[in-house]
């Protein structure tokens, strides 16, 4: 089976594409029946519909090719409770030659667009994208200014009728006025004091009513901080440039006070009151019920895009002390309790996420210091509400500059006018989904577990099929929300079969998920996007060829990794290692060939040849061996594996190493010592590392300065071959990846090093020049393979 075809035609890949008809056979498979499903993927194939969705009366599900259609009656069946429904009357005109495009077997994957809801329109309810700018201001004055010529680029990217609003924290906030245009107006607040919505709307003058905020040529109330950027972006250029770093945090010895989470407090207040919110409890949500307090009137939502510089230190949100002497805390404190801060701003930032997420708004946290920021505290504040997160040295490098331009990927899109005009205008829309909601339905025989991803819990549906007593990362719901969904966006769901093994499903009957995902996009119109995915259950015990040829390895090592990263959160590391041992050991005796007379007979299945090069690799990876990372870029980590999809997933614990040798083509080679030759140049991509390494010969031909001679010019066309390459990867990766450029023995070779295989070869330049090749007490994968083929056939 292709899997990537499937992936391209539908933005799903699962690991089993034949669902066992049991719940005992699925438990004996070992690895779960999931998939990873992206709602804003983009399919050429896939058919834009300019009218409503058709739903089962009964369950909500939507019209698709697996209907049964009755032509003469004008009725469909639903395949997922079998209800009747009839057709509307516009669809009176179908027959088996003349078929709608959701009803067409190819279009498994369709798309509705829809124009904003009536009572938006009449309510005047704002129907484009809100971007709230929050600034650090406690960061180097150069690296300041790099902030703001990247927030100035930004606007081109922007279609012209999105809002802003600028606001600045140091040791106090700024927001600034955007309707007074004679000259920069703001008001100031204390960053150390505590501010409730009914003050925060007192002293910023917010309680005019919303109808009234837009009658007049001055806006007022909550108009006068959002403002579109064709009509601010002048005086917004002009705030910039008159930021200068804030004069109150240079004392030697001590970290400048930063009031963070005061800052992310008020940038919500402003936020749910643009979107009509008259009353707003910050108080600690205890219970579901307390969320459903708090409505929104509608709208298409936002993002509030944080940049910071350095952790908090005062009020709300704080993370550290200000002293130097008490260092930040690290891993080992958190495994001891003995984080002073960390309980406490973790609730914090936790229940700002449910409300932002309740009200539709993303927390976007770019953070560039060389110290952390406390993203650990913050990240449920992000993944909850479907933000992006990046961490890095400085604001001033390419990594910041790219990564954040890439929140605004947009593509112009041309509309024709009126048929009498031959005119076509161009508007921009972003490719990023805004307030989205995501819905799954199965059928009969399946239940959903849940879903691993940065996503927030929604209400479910009545008629869910839903595991009530086991569930996996975000379960016990059929219904997911994530305020912004990008194309790069991905989500892991798990799923359960009901039948247990006296009451076995028919090899020939279908099983059905569908994915129903709502979202408003850049300019107010509503996107459905509908995907349904259907396989045949299979008799294994019968059949075991078919079931070994329907398994994804790839797709099975991510949804594998993610439920390891999600169990780190709760058990410790060396249980969670214990657990994927155990359940490779498990794989290995279901679907590899050995007998008795020890591991020279050991055999596995071709289609499952890659699993355990992928376990071993996992093991290794900064998921789940942190030794040397902080809190905040283990935070950082587990947050990208969360988002990407499947070949992008398996970069990031087992790189891609490839050759350009003098003589030959560039091919991929093992991650392996021997690899490393002295006339050859690598290029290893681990996804958030690009990494050129040059042979000894190499560098010692460019000292020589070879490449500039006009008689070499074939080495300087060589030279730049790995260099061209990694560009083509580097240029639409998010976030941006770092880019080193090193030569054999240099100290930036060790970035290389550590993501080899620890093993030694007779070709090895390393070992050659008596240098220790294995850099890392972890195994080669050689003694890894041989370890565990002796466990298996021991265990038979």
């Amino acid at each position: 089976m292709n899997f990537i075809q499937k992936e391209d035609l539908n933005g799903i890949r699962w690991s089993w594409n034949i669902f066992p008809n049991s719940s005992q056979e699925e438990s004996r498979l070992v690895i779960p029946l999931g998939c990873l499903y992206s709602p804003k993927r983009e399919i050429p194939t896939c058919p834009e519909l300019p009218y409503p969705p058709i739903n089962c009366r009964s369950c909500g599900c939507i019209l698709n090719p697996y209907c049964s259609i009755d032509f003469n009656g004008k009725t469909w069946s639903c395949p997922f409770c079998y209800q009747r429904n009839q057709f509307p009357q516009s669809y009176y005109g179908i027959s088996e030659q003349s078929l709608p495009a959701e009803l067409i077997e190819k279009f498994t994957t369709v798309e509705y667009l829809l124009p904003p809801p009536q009572q938006q329109q009449q309510n005047r309810i704002p129907n484009v994208p809100v971007f709230l700018f929050l600034l650090d201001l406690h960061c180097p004055q150069e690296e300041l200014d790099a902030m703001k010529d990247a927030i100035l680029e930004s606007f081109a990217f922007l279609p012209p009728q999105s809002k802003i609003c600028l606001v600045t924290l140091g040791t106090a906030l700024q927001i600034y006025d955007l309707s007074f245009t004679s000259c920069p107006k703001s008001f100031i607040l204390r960053g150390t004091r505590e501010y409730t919505y009914d003050k925060i709307q007192d002293l910023l003058q917010l309680r005019t009513n919303i109808l009234d905020q837009q009658k007049g040529d001055t806006p007022t109330g909550i108009h006068k901080f959002f403002r579109p950027i064709s009509e601010c972006e002048f005086l917004v250029s002009e705030i910039l440039e008159d930021l200068k770093k804030d004069p109150w945090g240079n004392k030697k010895g001590i970290r400048p006070q930063r009031c963070v989470g005061t800052g992310l407090q008020l940038a919500l207040m402003l936020m749910a009151r643009y979107f009509g919110i008259l009353k707003l409890n910050l108080g600690k949500i205890e219970k579901e019920e307390d969320l459903l307090k708090i409505k929104s009137i509608g709208g298409i939502g936002g993002r509030i895009i944080t940049f910071l510089s350095g952790p908090c230190t005062k009020g709300k949100g704080q993370i550290v002390d200000r002293e130097f002497d008490n260092p930040i805390r690290s891993h080992h404190d958190l495994l001891k309790g003995s984080a002073k801060y960390t309980k406490e701003s973790f609730s914090f930032y936790d229940n700002l996420g449910k409300i932002a997420n309740q009200i539709g708004i993303s927390v976007d946290l770019f953070g560039c210091s060389f110290d952390q920021i406390g993203c650990y505290e913050m990240r449920t504040l992000i993944s909850k509400t479907g933000g992006e997160l990046l961490i890095t040295d400085k604001f001033n490098s390419d990594i910041f500059k790219n990564s954040f331009l890439h929140l605004f990927k947009n593509k112009k899109q041309s509309q024709q006018q009126q048929e009498e005009e031959e005119e076509e205008e161009e508007e921009i829309i972003l490719e990023t989904g805004f307030n989205g909601l995501l819905e799954v339905n199965t059928t009969a025989e399946l239940q959903i577990l849940g879903v691993i991803g940065n996503c927030e819990k929604f209400s479910k549906t009545g008629k869910a099929k839903i595991n009530e007593k086991f569930s996996v990362g975000i379960g016990k719901t059929n219904r997911w929300k994530m305020n912004t969904i990008d194309p790069q966006k991905n989500y892991a769901f798990y799923f359960s079969v009901i039948n247990d093994e006296k009451n076995p499903i028919q090899p020939k009957k279908i099983g059905l998920v569908q994915f129903k995902t709502i979202s408003y996009d850049s300019n107010g119109r509503i996107r459905v996007r509908v995907t349904t995915s259907g396989h045949l259950f299979g008799d294994f015990a019968s059949n075991s060829t078919m079931l070994k040829q329907s398994f994804d390895q790839e797709t099975a090592a991510v949804l594998v990794s993610m439920l390891a990263v999600e169990r780190t959160k709760t058990e410790k590391t060396g249980s969670v290692l214990r657990w994927l041992d155990k359940s490779l050991i498990q794989v290995c005796k279901k679907f590899a060939y050995f007998d008795k007379t020890g591991i020279s007979s050991f055999q596995l299945s071709p289609y499952f040849s890659y699993y355990p090069q992928f376990m071993y690799h996992l093991r290794r990876s900064h998921f789940l061996n942190i030794f040397g990372d902080s809190p905040d870029e283990t935070t950082y980590f587990s947050h990208s594996l969360y988002k990407e999809n499947v070949s992008n997933s398996i970069l990031m614990f087992q790189p891609i190493l490839q050759s350009f040798p003098m003589n030959g083509q560039p091919s991929p080679v093992l991650l392996n010592m021997g690899s490393i030759q002295k006339d050859n140049i690598l290029l290893l991509d681990t996804f958030f590392l690009v990494l050129i390494h040059r042979g000894k010969q190499i560098k010692n031909w460019i000292k020589q300065g070879y490449h500039e001679m006009e008689e070499y010019k074939d080495f300087a066309a060589f030279l730049e071959l790995p260099k061209q390459e990694a560009q083509v990867i580097m240029s639409n990766r998010f976030p941006y990846p770092r880019f080193i450029e090193c030569d054999q023995g240099s100290s930036p070779a060790r970035f290389l090093l550590s993501r080899l295989n620890p093993s030694s070869s007779s070709n090895n330049q390393y070992s050659e020049e008596n240098q220790n090749s294995s850099l890392t007490d972890d195994v080669s994968f050689q003694v890894f393979m041989n370890h565990l083929k002796k466990v298996v056939c021991n265990q038979n």
